[in-house]
Formats: C-alpha cells, structure tokens, sequence
C-alpha cells in the first residue's frame, strides 16, 4: 500500500515530487546529505540552513569542550519512523541512532581528528571520515536535524493532492533559532494512527552509496595528491618497467581507511575542496523515477504512468 494508493491519488512516482512510499514496510531509500548541499533549490537550501547551524553548534560545543551540551545536542536524535525510508520500520533490522549508537557518534566526535582540525565543516562529508555510518545512519540522523522542513514539506503535499492531516505531537524537533530539540503539535497526514513525513524525491539515494562515495574519495586522494608526493613515495617498492611506481604499488602501501583520508585531508590542504569542486561536483546524480520505482513497487514498472 504506497501513498497514492492509499489517498487515491490517481497517479505514481513520476507525477509526485515526494517519495511514494510504501506505508506498512521499509523502503530502501535514504536521504542523501550531499545532494541536499549540492541540489541548491529553495526546499534544498532552507534543510542545508537546518544542517550547517546543527553541525556549526555541535562542533563549536566539541571545540570549547561544552560536551554537556553536545550531548545535548546528540539527544534529540532518535530513530525517524515517519518517512518510512531504510529500516525505520522493521524492528528485527533497524539501526537506530539512539542508545549505545548515540553514545559510539559521541565519541567519535569527541575524538575524531577531521573535527578538532575544522577538517569536518560540513555535515555531509562525515561519511568521509566517521568508521561504522553507514547510508542508513547517515539517513537517520540527517531527518532528524530537517525535520521540520520536511513537516512543512509535507503538509505542502498535502494541500495540493488534497490529502486528509490530523494532529500529532511531533518530539525533537530540531528548532534552529533556539538550537533546542522541542516537542510541536503539528498535522500530518496518518495510516492507521501513525503520523507520516514525505520526503522529495529528489533528496534520496540508494543502499550502500555512502561506502561508494568513500572508495571514490579514496581513488580521487591516491591519483591526484598521494601518487604526486615524493615524501610518501620514497618506501614503496616499485613492479613497474624501469623501476616506475605504478598505481597498485601506490594503493598497496596505502590502503584505503577512513583514517588515511582525514590524516591525507590534512596533510593535503587542498584534497577535500578539489574533491567536491573539480571531481564530485557535476557527477552527483539524483535518482530517476524509474530507479525509485524499483524499490517502492512490488510490481515494478507495470502501473507506473
């Protein structure tokens, strides 16, 4: 039972702007803070505001060693079950970002290089950077920090396909002039008495695009900066003819960590930036309808208009 199904919309995916979710199930879609900050739409921009003062206050906390109110901060980010996306609605399979997960982010935070550096500026590169996030975790926590906007989001939605709301009290909600997790009553639309948040099509990505947008990061580092320094350079036995320094050479000495990438990103002022502006930039694609459809149709293309 997807959305349009459900409120008799009378059309699929390609003619809704939001993801038409599957209500009773997990939808294996997962928002996606890069195309958030790369998208540039007004929708786009205002989640960006909510994730640059979150990410800026955590961090600042982090730097002044106010860990009180980092963890503070961290508290409000529980599990989203509203927009049905990743595992949030299975119980047996869903990562949740409360708990001893919470409490795993913290410390990494509290320890991570990238951060204490000012490396980490940008909520979307942690995927970069953090060990265990995975696409789904990254997901989580970015709905949390956007939730509102994906509530007024939502109820837009709503007007315009004239869909039925009522009222729900929302919690942690993410209030960006008073940097404090509030709890709102707000209307939304429901399924069985459960409140549900729409979520743009144009902001989600599939499984596993986190540990790809890493490898991709990693190759980009090895070929442009790594290969390039003779400082590094000079323990590496070279296979190649002539005693050249081949790029597996290069990549066997160096292999791909989490840890490498912040200590290169350091080291090479210029990485990250170059990344995202020469490499990453332009090659950031949002999904098409008929991908989506792929994953929140059981019948695939067959009804799709």
């Amino acid at each position: 039972m997807n959305i349009s199904e459900h409120y008799s919309l009378g059309y699929q995916q390609s003619k809704l702007d939001f993801v038409d979710i599957r209500l009773n199930t997990d939808n294996l879609l997962f928002v996606d803070p890069r195309l958030i900050e790369f998208l540039g739409t007004p929708l786009a921009t205002k989640m960006q505001k909510h994730l640059e003062v979150y990410w800026g206050e955590l961090i600042k906390n982090v730097k002044q060693k106010s860990f009180s109110q980092a963890d503070y901060l961290l508290s409000g980010l529980g599990e989203p079950n509203e927009t049905r996306l990743g595992y949030a609605f299975s119980k047996d399979y869903g990562n949740s970002v409360g708990g001893k997960l919470r409490q795993r982010i913290a410390d990494t935070i509290y320890n991570n290089i990238a951060v204490k550096t000012g490396v980490l500026s940008h909520f979307a590169d942690i995927e970069l950077y953090f060990e265990d996030i995975s696409s789904d975790r990254i997901s989580d926590i970015t709905t949390k920090i956007i939730k509102s906007v994906l509530i007024e989001y939502t109820q837009e939605q709503c007007r315009i396909h004239k869909i039925p709301m009522k009222t729900f009290v929302q919690k942690d909600i993410f209030d960006i002039k008073t940097l404090k997790w509030v709890n709102r009553k707000v209307v939304l639309p429901e399924y069985f008495g459960k409140p549900i948040i729409f979520v743009p099509k144009n902001i989600v990505r599939l499984e596993n695009t986190a540990g790809k947008n890493v490898s991709c990061f990693y190759r980009f580092a090895i070929r442009q900066f790594v290969s390039n320094d003779t400082e590094m350079l000079k323990d590496i036995s070279p296979i190649g003819k002539d005693g050249q320094i081949l790029l597996r050479d290069v990549k066997s000495k160096y292999p791909l960590s989490k840890e490498s990438l912040t200590n290169w990103t350091i080291h090479f002022g210029k990485l990250l930036v170059d990344y995202k502006t020469d490499h990453l930039n332009g090659r950031l694609k949002i999904l098409s309808d008929d991908e989506i459809t792929e994953i929140i149709y059981d019948d695939g293309y067959s009804d799709v208009g």
